[in-house]
C-alpha cells in the first residue's frame, strides 16, 4: 500500500498530494528538487532521502541508464540489511532496525557515473 506522506529531509514530511513537481535533472547526483504547496515552495532532497522519495512516488526513476549502481552493490542491503531490519523490528528495536537499514544502503560512490 502506498504511503500518503513522503519525507523531504530530516525535519520535513509532506503529503504526496502537496507535491506540484519533482525536478529530476540532477538525479544522477542523488538530488531532487521538489516544488510543493500553494506557494510552490521548493525543497532540495538529496542522498538517501532522494532515493526514498523516488521509491515512494515513482520507483522507475531509479532505473535505467541515468542512475545505475555498480554490479552487486545492493546485495548486502537486500540480503542482510532488510532481513536484519525485520528481525529487529519484530523485537521492537525500531531505531536499531532503521540504523541497520540505512547503514547497508550503498553510498553514492558505489554508482557508475556517466558524462553528459
Amino acid at each position: 500500500m502506498r504511503q500518503p506522506f513522503v519525507k523531504l529531509n530530516d525535519s520535513m514530511v509532506i503529503h504526496q498530494d502537496e507535491i506540484n513537481l519533482i525536478d529530476t535533472r540532477r538525479i544522477e547526483d542523488l538530488i531532487l528538487v521538489v516544488h510543493y504547496g500553494n506557494n510552490n515552495e521548493q525543497a532540495i532532497v538529496s542522498g538517501i532521502h532522494a532515493i526514498d522519495l523516488a521509491m515512494a512516488v515513482m520507483p522507475s526513476l531509479l532505473e535505467g541508464r541515468r542512475l545505475r549502481w555498480k554490479k552487486n552493490k545492493w546485495i548486502i542491503h537486500n540480503l542482510i540489511g532488510h532481513p536484519l531490519m525485520q528481525i529487529l523490528a519484530l523485537l521492537k528495536k525500531y531505531d536499531l532496525a532503521m540504523t541497520v537499514h540505512e547503514f547497508t544502503v550503498p553510498k553514492p560512490e558505489d554508482r557508475i557515473y556517466k558524462a553528459g
